[in-house]
This record gives C-alpha cells, structure tokens and sequence, in this order.
C-alpha cells in the first residue's frame, strides 16, 4: 500500500495498515521533520519494525540528505528478521516505482502519438 502521511509518499508492503502503526509512523516523521530524537513503545507483535523501516526509507527516499538509519538488535535471529523485512520493504517500493515509470513511458508514448496524429491531420489539410 502507498500512502500520503503530512506530504511523505510511503510505501508500506502490506494490504492494511492499523491506526497503531499510521500514527507511530507520523510520530517519526514529525520527529525527523524537527531534526529531534524520539523514543516510541509500542506492544510486541504490531508491527513496529515494519512501521520504523517503511517510514524511514521512504523519508531517505524523499530526502536523500537525511542521514542514516542505525537499527540495533540484542540478538543475531532479531537482526535476521529486520534484514527480512528490509529486504521486503525495498522489494515492494522497487515494484512500485517500476510501474511508476512504466505507466510514466506509456503516457508519454501516448502524447507522442496524439502530437503526431495531430500533425498528420494539419499537414492533411
């Protein structure tokens, strides 16, 4: 799913998004937007890391300047999950972006063939 949140294009790889996750991502957002920290708590299970990863490399999509995200598990498997989910997040938003351009290339071959039309009616006349 796409979606605007305060003027950021996310991409979020999932059909549903609950309210929980809309607004820990506008909190990050809010929180990048202001150059500050924040510190966000969420239950286990509802999807933070998805949240954090969908928002965030949206917002380095848009802001290329923004800096670096530093992700830091306890454990090896943990670490293992997010690079899954990362590699989910980045997968989805490639495949978004691909048939952004392919439906971009196709409009613009259809101008360039109604200008032509267009030419060959003036020259016609």
């Amino acid at each position: 799913m796409r979606f605007n949140l305060e003027g950021l294009e996310v991409f979020f790889p999932y059909d549903r998004i609950y309210l929980e996750q809309y607004q820990y991502m506008r909190s990050i957002k809010q929180t990048l937007d202001a150059g500050g920290h924040c510190l966000l708590e969420m239950p286990t299970g509802t999807g933070k890391t998805v949240c954090l990863l969908s928002l965030i490399t949206s917002y380095q999509l848009a802001h290329p300047n923004c800096g670096k995200l530093v992700y830091c598990t306890r454990t090896v498997p943990e670490m293992n999950s997010v690079m899954e989910e990362l590699g989910t997040v980045f997968s989805y938003r490639s495949e978004q972006l691909r048939l952004d351009r392919e439906a971009a290339a196709a409009a613009d071959a259809s101008n360039t063939q109604q200008a032509e039309d267009v030419a060959m009616i003036d020259i016609e006349e």
